[in-house]
Order: structure tokens, then C-alpha cells, then sequence
């Protein structure tokens, strides 16, 4: 056998100590096996309380199914997942935790325990034998090639359809616990993203299969308790890779790739992909008349400028939601310190459901242009706020006649279904809405288009050396044929305010 390269044999030394360093850490914080100890917070057991009901939530139906527990700890959540999982395998690498976790939910017993390393090549677990995958805080105890190498072995261990949901500390630490030293990894989202999108396996056939992403969020549990952002979760399904992934594909791929975001932002103003960004943003939020403590839902949040202005002014909740994830992940960057009430999911607000009477305003700006069925998004809408609730929403629309056939082919292209004011506004009194007012403001958005142009050809040098000379020009072309369009009076700018009786 023929010895291993000098960069191997370093790479593995690394790995070594780095497993060495995350035992230790755990070993110390683990000593007395409490539930403050493994959440590393003062207040665990008050967090505990919201924190994990809410995780729990979150998960895909599991009932009488195959789970693996990755980093099971003390069994915070093993004795949950027992109750309704159909076999259950908790795992963990420090011995005295998963022993503890035995004589807490050992009478369980669809439940087998083991101490094990998630990394170890010798963990035996078969291919496709297993439903769902979950764990909670164990990845930021992982370098980086160890994630990559984990989340590939996880791929080949699910099931196809089965799902993986896991859960990290991002950007900074959350808990209050005095530490001597912290190996724990804070990373950007986006890493984790990126990781388990890239993730491919083959079956024995030669069939491919990779995951799709099903939801990615913040745990509110932490927004409320902490004003902290930083505590993220994903949901992801094993999918064949001819299966099509629609939409969200196309807005992360195409029209909301990471550098196509920060180039609108860059015209719109920081923390806005929206028409007007903050300007439009205060005029609109005013007529809201928000109180603290009430519950807000941005339906097609972006990255976040708006609720963050609407969460420090006027102190109320604010839910994010977007289906691209490259907003998402954005808006959580741009979350760090700020210390508000925002929490920030991507979702699919035509699949997405809340509780009647979850929200005292439902605010939504130049988004639902992308959704074709707007009657049955507006009475998701009517039911999800509560009485005297108000719904705000800005968006493209069209004139009442009969598009040019140039007109049509840029709505065909983009995928949009526009409507004319009076329609628009008609499909939300059809909801239930009442006092619905249905406003073109047409000539605002023309003001506006014409001073962000103005400011974006002052500045060319300065975009073009930020972006390049083609995202220069595929902006300036995009703000003149909307003037033209809207000079012309067939594309048409529409603001609707409604209120639930």
C-alpha cells in the first residue's frame, strides 16, 4: 500500500485535532448533564420552553417512521421524536450524555442508543433506511469538510422522499454561558445552503437523486426572547434529479441571484428590492397605524428593509417571507445586531398556512405579480389576520384594455399575471375585505423610476466598476422601457388597502 501524501497526512492530523478540541469542549460543558448545560444559556429551561414545541413543529410528518437523532445529547428532543417515530436511532459522541439520554427515555422502546462520532468512516448506518434525519446544534461543532462529508453520507442514508431537518447557531453565539475557549463554528446560512444543494448520490441503478430544499427559517423562540436572528433551521427532501423544482429555482438561479439582489439593492437603497425603497416604505407604513406588540407578515419580504423599519419604529413583530432563498439568506446578514423583533423564512405563501387570526397587518410589496391565483391568496389573507386587520400591497398592473403584443410578451416572459387597478382592488372585496381602496399611483412610480435613473447614470463609473458594464445596461434598459411602458399607460403601478371587519 503506498504511503499518504504529505497534504493527507496533514489534512487528517487537522481533523484529528479538531475532533479532539469539539470532545473536550463537550466533555467540560456537559460535566452536570443539564438542559442549561447543553443549550449553553442561563435561561434554558425558559427557552426550552417556547424553543422546542416550536422546532418540533417544523418537522415533516414522521409517524411510525425510520428516524436518526444526530447529536441526541441528554434526549431534549429523543423522548419527543419517540412518541411518534416508528424506530428511532439517538446517537451522540459523548458517552455520558447519551447514557443519561438511555435512563431518561430508555423505557421507550422503539429507541436504541449509541455512542458514536458522526464523522467516523466506521458509523454503520445502510443506505436508504432512513425516513428523517434530524438534529439540532450539531454542525457548528464540524469543520467544513466534515459538513460536506457528513451531508453526503446523510443523502446515501435517506430514504428517497425522506427528509433531513437541521438546526444551527449562524453568525454568533446566543447563549450566556461563560466559556474559557469557543471551537464552535458561527457560519454564514448560505454555507449551509450551498452544501446540501450541491449534494448528489446515485442508487445502484444509476439514478441520480439530490435535495430540494422545503423550508429554511429563523426560530422565532430566539426573535422574541432575544431580538436574534442567528438561530436557523432547514428542511430538506431527497428528490430524484429529474424531479422540477419551478419556481424558486428560476428566481435563484435567474432573476434573484445573489449579485443580480445587491445590484437592485444598489438602486433601491440598502436593505430594499422594492419600488422606492425606504421613501415609498415610510409614505406606505404610515397609513398602517401600527401599535406595538402587534404581528406583521411581509409577504415577499426581499431582504428585509422593510421590516426592519417597521419592527424599530413602531416596535411590532414582523414575519419575513420569500421564496427565493438568496433573499432570505440576505436578509438574515443583514439582521446581525440589529436587536429586532424579525424573523424571516423562505416559503411559499400559496402552500403556506398560519392559524386564523395570526396577524394584525398583512403588507406585501411588488410580489404577488408572480402568483396566478390571487382570489385564493387573498382569502388565505382575510382568514390569517385578525379583526380589524389591514392588508397593504403594492404591485405592478396593466391597463383594462388589450396589451401589445410587446407588453404581453414581457408579461409572458417573466412569468407575471397583472390585472388593472379596479380589478385588482375587486378581487379583494370578492375575499371579504371591506373598505378597500384601490389607488393607480402610475405617476408616483414614474417619479420614482426617473430619480433612481438619474442617480444610476450619475453614478455609472462607480456601478460598473461594482458590478459590470452589462449590469449597467440591463438596468438602465430595464428603468427606460418601464417609463416608456408606463408613459404609454399600459404598464400601470397599483397601491390596495383593505381592512377584515
Amino acid at each position: 500500500m503506498a504511503a499518504p501524501a504529505p497534504n493527507e497526512n496533514v489534512n487528517q492530523n487537522y481533523v484529528g485535532q479538531e475532533r479532539e478540541i469539539q470532545k473536550n469542549y463537550w466533555i467540560e460543558h456537559s460535566a452536570d448533564l443539564t438542559v442549561e448545560a447543553m443549550m449553553l444559556d442561563s435561561k434554558a429551561s425558559d427557552l426550552d420552553k417556547e424553543e422546542r414545541p416550536e422546532v418540533l413543529s417544523l418537522l415533516p410528518p414522521y409517524e411510525g417512521k425510520s428516524v436518526l437523532e444526530l447529536g441526541a445529547g441528554i434526549g431534549r428532543f429523543t423522548g419527543e421524536l419517540a412518541q411518534k417515530a416508528g424506530q428511532l436511532l439517538a446517537l451522540d459522541f459523548i458517552e455520558s450524555a447519551i447514557k443519561k439520554n438511555e435512563s431518561i427515555n430508555g423505557h421507550y422502546k422503539n429507541v436504541k442508543f449509541m455512542c458514536a462520532d458522526v464523522t467516523s468512516p466506521d458509523l454503520n448506518i445502510s443506505e436508504e433506511s432512513v425516513d428523517l434525519i434530524f438534529s439540532n446544534w450539531l454542525l457548528m461543532y464540524l469543520s467544513d469538510e466534515e459538513v460536506q462529508n457528513l451531508a453526503e453520507r446523510m443523502v446515501k442514508w435517506l430514504k428517497v422522499g425522506g427528509f433531513i431537518f437541521f438546526r444551527e447557531s449562524c453568525f454568533h453565539q446566543s447563549g450566556d454561558s461563560k466559556r474559557k475557549y469557543n471551537p464552535t463554528h458561527y457560519r454564514e446560512p448560505r454555507f449551509y445552503t450551498k452544501v446540501f444543494k450541491e449534494c448528489q448520490t446515485r442508487d445502484g441503478s444509476g439514478n441520480s437523486f439530490e435535495l430540494s430544499l422545503v423550508g429554511c427559517k429563523c426560530i422565532g423562540a430566539y426573535v422574541r426572547n432575544k431580538k436574534n436572528q442567528n438561530q436557523i433551521c432547514w428542511t430538506w427532501q431527497k428528490v430524484s434529479s429529474q424531479d422540477d423544482r419551478g419556481f424558486q429555482q428560476f428566481l435563484d438561479t435567474v432573476q434573484y441571484k445573489c449579485s443580480g439582489i445587491l445590484r437592485y439593492e444598489r438602486v433601491f437603497g440598502s436593505g430594499f428590492v422594492s419600488t422606492g425603497g425606504i421613501e415609498t416604505t415610510k409614505e406606505f407604513v404610515a397609513k398602517l397605524d401600527l401599535k406595538p406588540g402587534q404581528r406583521v407578515l411581509d409577504v415577499g419580504c426581499g431582504i428585509g428593509g422593510g421590516d426592519f423599519y417597521m419592527a424599530e419604529n413602531f416596535d411590532v413583530e414582523v414575519v419575513g417571507i420569500d421564496l427565493s432563498v438568496n433573499m432570505i439568506s440576505l436578509a438574515l446578514e443583514r439582521a446581525i445586531g440589529l436587536k429586532c423583533a424579525v424573523e424571516f423564512e423562505v416559503a411559499d405563501c400559496t402552500t403556506k398556512t398560519y392559524p386564523d387570526n395570526s396577524f394584525d397587518v398583512i403588507y406585501s410589496r411588488d410580489t404577488i405579480l408572480h402568483i396566478q391565483d390571487k382570489p385564493a391568496l387573498f382569502r388565505s389573507f382575510y382568514k390569517w389576520l385578525k379583526p380589524g386587520g389591514k392588508v397593504l400591497i403594492s404591485d405592478y398592473c396593466k391597463s383594462a384594455g388589450t396589451p401589445t403584443s410587446e407588453f404581453a410578451k414581457y408579461i409572458k416572459e417573466r412569468g407575471y399575471d397583472l390585472h388593472d387597478v379596479e380589478a385588482y382592488g375587486q378581487m379583494l372585496r370578492n375575499a371579504g375585505f371591506e373598505e378597500v381602496t384601490a389607488e393607480d399611483r402610475t405617476g408616483q412610480f414614474m417619479q420614482v423610476l426617473q430619480r433612481e435613473l438619474d442617480v444610476l447614470e450619475k453614478e455609472k463609473d462607480e456601478f460598473i466598476s461594482d458590478f459590470s458594464e452589462a449590469d449597467y445596461n440591463e438596468i438602465v434598459g430595464g428603468w427606460k422601457a418601464k417609463l416608456i411602458r408606463s408613459s404609454s399607460g399600459e404598464q400601470r403601478w397599483g397601491l390596495f388597502i383593505a381592512k377584515k371587519k
